[in-house]
């Protein structure tokens, strides 16, 4: 398992200062939010080759490129495929294989089969390209969208191929949904090609509060040792949402990939010790 930082995280940052701060920090890899303040379609359509030379510049891979997408409605249908096939062509420049993106309100408990049918009419639009280019589709199990809990993302799995659509697994998100580690992981392993790694809670009115990665639902040393026996090999990507990532973006993710990488020594201890 290799470790990234989702580049949400530095959205008090500029682009280029996100870029130089997440080497800073102590990260090698970068998972690239395409949306401003960071790679959004314009820069993407403009100026795609001089980002990619300042993330090489910093010594930084890029783990996925990170859409936001509304595939839900018909009336923006057309524009969002065309901005994931903008990204798709783009991935062989930044050198990574996964595209993660978000499928689109409602949440699954409100979703009709009209808005199924219009994610997986924009799917179906993207997969031949995305073949062609070698890149997989990760999409996300985001709050308050289609993916939002185990069972939507098995069905979407289950209308889809898999050697080229699977998961992005938010175990946040899903710990939000009530979902269990244990559960979502001997479900999902199969097609999780890429994960947020975050925590936080849910106070009584429903409202989600995100904390550092040691506070909140998720107990990360289980999760780590689901995914290890799992047998995952893809990138945990931290993401950090509370508002000390606002007003302290760097040392709020640097506490995350101490705790993260302290998680991992223990594991790996462990595993040694078999």
């Amino acid at each position: 398992m290799k470790v990234s930082l989702f580049s949400q995280s530095l959205f008090a940052f500029d682009l280029s200062r996100a870029i130089t701060a997440t080497a800073e920090i102590g990260f090698s890899t970068i998972e690239l939010a395409c949306i401003n303040p960071h790679f959004d379609l314009e820069t993407a359509r403009k100026n795609p080759e001089e980002v990619a030379g300042q993330i090489e510049q910093a010594g930084l891979t890029v783990s996925a490129l990170s859409l936001f997408n509304t595939f839900t409605e018909p009336g923006l249908l057309d524009e969002q495929v065309e901005s994931a096939i903008t990204y798709i062509r783009l991935a062989p420049l930044f050198r990574t294989k996964i595209l993660k993106l978000t499928p689109g309100p409602p949440g699954s408990a409100e979703a009709t089969e009209e808005h199924w049918q219009s994610f997986i009419n924009a799917l179906n639009r993207l997969i031949p390209l995305a073949r062609e280019k070698g890149v997989r589709l990760a999409v996300e199990t985001h709050m308050r969208q289609l993916t939002d809990t185990l069972a939507s993302s098995q069905r979407l799995m289950e209308m889809t191929p898999a050697d080229t659509v699977g998961m992005t697994v938010d175990f946040s998100n899903l710990a939000f949904a009530g979902e269990k580690m244990t559960e979502v992981i001997g479900v999902l392993k199969s097609r999780m090609y890429h994960t947020h790694i975050k925590n936080g809670y849910i106070d009584s009115q429903g409202e989600w509060h995100f904390q550092r990665l040691d506070q909140g639902l998720v107990n990360y040393p289980e999760v780590l040792k689901l995914l290890c026996d799992a047998g995952y090999a893809g990138f945990l990507s931290i993401e950090c949402l509370s508002q000390q990532a606002t007003e302290a973006p760097v040392e709020t993710a640097r506490k995350d990939l101490e705790i993260l990488k302290d998680y991992i020594s223990q594991l790996n201890y462990k595993q040694g010790e078999r």
